[in-house]
């Protein structure tokens, strides 16, 4: 990746070894985990109901309602870690305070194979990154701090930021509480929440995020109402949905960090 000309004073990543970043492995098997949990709550329930003889259809309804529910929970965490993993903040020698994405750099294709190549794609250059720090050419500089909180081990920064030779954009970028350096990094934050800037709009991808949710929540109701302890549709729609519900799974988890966790 091009780089810019740029001496660094310190640089803030995922505390791991060079060599070592888990954030491929940790991000798919992440998504793939939430997948498999939500596929187990609604066939297990759905054998319960069948075995206790409860209101089929009630309970599947309550069933599908808490799957859903519990997706779209574990999903927002799972988006908030992967950004977390994936930031970057550079500190110059000239005192400028960058911020990276690693996650921008890379397409992610279409389906889940192309995601899964992006995801391992962004793991490599992480690895690379950490053997030989450098400024990327897409890294943007942070401007103006709003806030600084943490919440289940991540801090998040809400912030402007300008891009090379653009405007400032409000962003809302992450980074893991165990970050090696982490109370200089605050600092450095910190000295910049006076700087002034104009009001900027907030990220996009809420869109993504709803219609990723009702997707899901349809195709877990039809995956239900398809199986054959329920009855209540052909069998042949059963596995086309539950496919369905999976990517819906990965596209959620997609939202939520392109509503979250972009920089």
């Amino acid at each position: 990746m091009e780089s810019r000309e740029a001496k660094l004073k310190m640089v803030w990543m995922a505390a791991e070894p060079a060599r070592k970043s888990r954030y491929g492995l940790r991000t798919l098997g992440g998504i793939y985990g939430i997948a498999a949990l939500m596929l187990v709550i609604v066939v297990g329930g759905v054998f319960l109901s069948f075995a206790l003889d409860l209101p089929r259809e009630l309970f599947a309804a309550v069933l599908v309602i808490a799957a859903t529910a519990l997706g779209v929970w574990l999903a927002a965490r799972l988006g908030r870690r992967t950004a977390g993993g994936a930031a970057v903040f550079f500190l110059t020698e000239d005192d400028r305070l960058f911020a990276l994405d690693a996650r921008s750099l890379f397409g992610h294709g279409h389906g889940l194979p192309g995601y899964a190549a992006g995801t391992m794609e962004t793991q490599r250059f992480l690895r690379r990154l950490a053997e030989r720090p450098s400024l990327p050419a897409a890294a943007e500089e942070v401007r103006r701090v709003e806030r600084v909180r943490e919440r289940g081990g991540v801090c998040e920064i809400r912030c402007a930021v300008r891009r090379l030779n653009g405007r400032p954009v409000r962003r809302v970028l992450f980074f893991p509480a165990s970050v090696e350096n982490r109370e200089a990094l605050l600092r450095e934050l910190e000295r910049r929440a006076s700087a002034e800037g104009p009001e900027l709009a907030a990220p996009k991808g809420g869109a993504l995020l709803v219609v990723s949710a009702a997707l899901l929540f349809v195709f877990l109701l039809l995956c239900v109402l398809s199986h054959p302890a329920v009855g209540a549709l052909p069998q042949a729609v059963y596995f086309p949905c539950l496919a369905a519900a999976f990517a819906s799974v990965v596209a959620l988890a997609a939202g939520v960090a392109a509503r979250r966790g972009s920089v």
